[in-house]
């Protein structure tokens, strides 16, 4: 939507190269051992039919929120390019305009609003280049434990993991698990958008924490 030809052409590919990344990742869940990736980001056995599910939604693009006469209910990816675009007011009663959000929030890649089944794709993410690089990172910029210290490996940021987050296929990944955890996050108190960039800290959330996390999802599958 609002994105142009050639730029929804590329959307559309690269979701259909995270389906099956995807799919896999499902299949790793619902195995009868945790595995160590499992392990490490959701920690209990007892959460697998909820990433199973949550995985299975933005797989399938699950309606969660009412249809209308131009969707199912679904998630939008949106390009917002000028106001008014995609602007409102939030369940809580603040008004927003994600245009202005993202020029306010200049390396703002994406967001997604609340209460809605918007992703919204920002300037920043054409204009930084992230969509045309490779869809998937190379193995260099994938997670790697150092198991002397038992944690990630940090890049040249500093944190573990930001450099591989920067790949277009995972900011989409991020942004379809924030609209389907955004109903359970608001039921327990959780604030929506409540990010956290270095994998060490994703890995020390507790269970319950882990899975209102949307980057919980992302470095799983990644």
């Amino acid at each position: 939507m609002s994105c142009g030809n050639d730029n929804g052409r590329l959307i559309g590919k690269m979701l259909e190269r995270l389906q099956p990344v995807l799919l896999k990742a499902i299949e790793d869940v619902e195995s009868p051992t945790m595995s160590p990736a499992y392990r490490a980001f959701f920690k209990d056995a007892e959460n697998t039919a909820y990433v199973s599910n949550i995985l299975a939604n933005i797989t399938a693009g699950t309606p969660i929120h009412p249809p209308t006469s131009v969707n199912d209910g679904g998630p939008v990816i949106v390009c917002v390019n000028s106001t008014g675009v995609i602007a409102g007011t939030y369940p809580w009663g603040k008004k927003y305009d994600a245009y202005t959000d993202c020029i306010n929030n200049p390396r703002m890649s994406s967001q997604s609003v609340s209460g809605s089944p918007y992703v919204v794709l920002c300037p920043f993410f054409w204009n930084s280049g992230y969509a045309t690089r490779r869809t998937f990172p190379p193995e260099k910029e994938c997670l790697s434990v150092d198991t002397r210290r038992n944690r990630f490996r940090s890049d040249f940021t500093g944190l573990a993991g930001p450099l591989m987050t920067h790949y277009a296929v995972w900011t989409l990944l991020e942004m379809m698990a924030h609209i389907y955890l955004i109903p359970e996050q608001l039921k327990r108190g959780v604030a929506p958008g409540d990010k956290f960039e270095d994998a060490n800290d994703v890995f020390a959330l507790s269970s319950e924490k882990a899975l209102m996390s949307a980057n919980s999802y992302v470095y799983y599958v990644a």
